[in-house]
């Protein structure tokens, strides 16, 4: 079953750079501001999606670690969390 997410950064999570990491632009990012190394977002699209962490962000293009699993296993580690 695919979580609802809310899309912090629209991603192809098949895609994948040199290291092995999806990326994406940061400009198409929903709310560029929350998104920084380190942390944990969610990307993906409505019918695929992931929570991952922010490994970098240069030049404008940000690499993520998505996490295996569900996303509803991992949606404690998102900031919108702590405020519940």
């Amino acid at each position: 079953m695919v979580e609802e997410l809310d899309i912090d950064l629209p991603l192809d999570l098949q895609t994948e750079n040199e290291a092995g990491l999806p990326y994406a632009l940061l400009e198409n990012a929903r709310n560029p501001e929350r998104i920084r190394e380190g942390a944990w977002i969610t990307v993906g699209s409505p019918n695929v999606n992931a929570v991952a962490r922010v490994i970098t962000i240069d030049n404008g293009i940000v690499e993520v670690e998505p996490l295996h699993g569900p996303a509803s296993k991992w949606l404690h580690l998102l900031p919108s969390a702590e405020a519940s």
